[in-house]
């Protein structure tokens, strides 16, 4: 016989028992919830934010972070989508992201969103993390294309990208630099996203494997963030403006995913690119052609070697100003004035030393170039160090601080390299004049441009803060 109490405990044993279940229920659909959160704002971003999670974001929240960018995007998408149904389409374009999306997240990056077929992908470890990255898309797209070729019943488990017209091709743009992470929009709807222009310059270095017909293409400041560059097969490819800016960058083809037979040729042929290049840069297009077409006697797939062949034979006016080589009489503009006294002199030092160094170069005068070349590497050697002490004693935050010190070191690190081959008297004085001019001299003004101005503004911004009583 069941006592009163007996029957009261099982009541209250049921009760407890109902309310684990609720809270168990509960807390099963926390978790959705936040897995759900988290494919549609990256678990990485609240992290960068200093936040637990997205319930502690709010418009605002600044952060300031050095990372790299990632564009990739989709050739001809386009006239691809119309073959398909909206349906077709949709399949498509997940079938493809799925083969994408696990290559970022192996190599430390994360998807900061989707553009339609573009993905906006970030690194905030160094420039290897990237270029590892796009290198692993380029080989599981050929993974994916193996995979279309297949018609669907053939397909494991069927394949809504299936198409008998071609292999998808992809464009890939690399770019490092300091960025802005935070929190935009309105009260009701709010975007954690990055704000830089090192994300519009890595988006226009994507749209240029277009015009190069190459399938990755890095920036200077990529390739300076990158701790063994010999590990890849790069090579210079051209210059860059970005629209509404007069500053040009350095931009860099990588073509370790080409065919066995076309990447041997291009490391063959490495040094004739360069005189080439140098000879096109400086307006010298019979001989730039001659020896791009022995560029092309290595291999007649050799893209960039081909665009600048049909350039040079035309030769025109607009071509030279559309691919930035229009500045070959360089001069020092109010534009790459921080309004810091002490810092504009001495820059403007250097850019002095750089351009006479070229002038030096180009006339073939290696015993002078070689004094030059000496006296530039004490002068930025000294500045630099005046330019760390300031960021000591003003408190420099650490991420742009490390960044600004590796460029530094960079800079040396080519100029030594410059130098040395000076002093050898071994590589021709036009491809070293060629480097200095439009690699050193567009490495400096960047520097200047942007590092300088922000390391500048932090001083403007302590020089304040001290001043108020």
């Amino acid at each position: 016989m069941v006592t009163a109490a007996e029957d009261e405990v099982r009541r209250l044993r049921a009760r407890l028992d109902a309310e684990i279940a609720t809270r168990r229920g509960m807390e099963q659909r926390l978790a959705q919830l936040q897995t759900a959160y988290a494919r549609f704002v990256p678990p990485q971003l609240i992290d960068l934010l200093g936040k637990e999670s997205v319930l502690d974001v709010d418009r605002g929240n600044p952060v300031e972070k050095k990372m790299t960018i990632l564009f990739s995007d989709i050739r001809g998408f386009a006239s691809l989508s119309e073959r398909m149904s909206p349906q077709q389409c949709f399949d498509f374009i997940n079938a493809y992201l799925s083969f994408m999306e696990p290559v970022v997240l192996a190599h430390g990056g994360f998807i900061d969103k989707y553009i339609g077929d573009s993905v906006m992908a970030l690194f905030p470890a160094r420039g290897d993390d990237a270029l590892k990255a796009a290198l692993g898309m380029l080989a599981e797209l050929d993974n994916f294309n193996a995979g279309r070729s297949a018609p669907r019943d053939e397909a494991p488990g069927g394949n809504p990208g299936y198409d008998k017209h071609g292999d998808v091709r992809i464009g890939i743009g690399l770019n490092s630099g300091l960025l802005m992470l935070g929190v935009i929009g309105g009260a009701n709807r709010m975007e954690v996203t990055v704000i830089s222009d090192a994300v519009n310059l890595a988006s226009r270095v994507e749209t240029l494997t277009k015009i190069w017909q190459t399938p990755i293409l890095l920036t200077q400041h990529t390739l300076s963030s990158i701790r063994t560059p010999g590990d890849f097969s790069i090579r210079f490819i051209d210059r860059v403006r970005v629209r509404g800016k007069h500053l040009a960058q350095s931009i860099y083809e990588v073509f370790d995913a080409d065919a066995p037979t076309l990447r041997a040729a291009k490391r063959a042929s490495r040094e004739t690119f360069e005189d080439a290049l140098a000879h096109y840069h400086f307006d010298r297009m019979g001989q730039a052609q001659s020896l791009f077409g022995d560029c092309l006697a290595h291999h007649s797939g050799d893209a960039p070697a081909a665009v600048y062949w049909q350039r040079c034979r035309q030769a025109s006016r607009n071509h030279a100003a559309e691919s930035g080589e229009s500045d070959r009489q360089v001069h020092w503009r109010p534009e790459y004035l921080t309004g810091f006294a002490g810092l504009d002199e001495m820059h403007r030092v250097i850019f002095d030393q750089i351009v006479a160094l070229a002038g030096s170069l180009q006339a073939d005068a290696g015993g002078r170039a070689e004094l030059q070349a000496e006296q530039l590497g004490a002068t930025t050697e000294e500045h630099f160090e005046v330019e760390e002490r300031l960021m000591d004693a003003h408190g420099y935050p650490q991420s742009p601080r490390a960044e600004h010190c590796q460029q530094h070191r960079k800079f040396c690190e080519f100029l030594a390299t410059l130098t040395g081959e000076i002093r050898a008297g071994r590589t021709p004085t036009l491809r070293l004049a060629f480097r200095c001019q439009f690699l050193l001299l567009d490495w400096f003004i960047s520097h200047i441009s942007i590092a300088d101005r922000h390391l500048e503004r932090h001083l403007a911004g302590s020089a304040r803060n001290e001043a108020r009583p």
